[in-house]
């Protein structure tokens, strides 16, 4: 199946099929202002993984439920460097064809709007993909090349420094205390 193929979601739940396959991550094009990119400013390559299967719920709704698995490079934002960001996710999706109809889905389902009787497999894999990446990248601590600069490696504990600063108001205290004794 072609990544700008289209499907009709309604009729492939109405007759409960199932899609399988592999995309090109590269064939992502909303996706790939996301991933990290090389010197030549190329992502890497990948696939992503998809099984959708298409039907009907208990309350007879048009839905599609099913799984996508991919490795994304990213950009840890701690050291800068390519990361692989493994994404293996669950999709619970309720096929509508209007903004109301989607507020009125249970909320298990996120709503999958088809205003056209058609959409592409990749725009659904794509939004899921978008969906589940983080806010901000980071390796793990232990596999970072900076991730030893956060930690106190002795302790294996956070490094928290606290600064003393001199308190601006010290010099009222010594006032208040130094005019007290005069008083007296």
């Amino acid at each position: 199946m072609s990544t700008k193929e289209t499907i009709e979601p309604l009729a492939l739940a109405a007759r409960g099929r199932t899609l399988e396959g592999c995309l090109p991550v590269s064939s992502l094009l909303r996706l790939q202002p996301l991933l990290a990119t090389d010197e030549a400013g190329l992502s890497k390559q990948g696939n992503v993984e998809y099984l959708l299967e298409f039907g009907v719920d208990e309350g007879g709704g048009p839905r599609v439920t099913g799984s996508i698995k991919a490795t994304l490079p990213l950009t840890c934002q701690r050291c800068m460097e390519t990361m692989g960001f493994s994404v293996s996710t669950r999709t619970r999706l309720g096929i509508v064809s209007s903004r109301a109809a989607a507020q009125q889905l249970p909320e298990c389902y996120d709503p999958l709007l088809v205003l056209d009787d058609e959409v592409t497999v990749a725009s659904i894999i794509e939004d899921e993909l978008i969906l589940a990446l983080p806010q901000v990248a980071m390796h793990d601590n232990e596999k970072c090349p900076q991730g030893t600069a956060f930690l106190n490696t002795e302790s294996g504990q956070e490094d928290v420094t606290t600064v003393q600063r001199e308190n601006p108001f010290a010099v009222l205290s010594q006032l208040k205390t130094s005019q007290s004794g005069k008083n007296d």
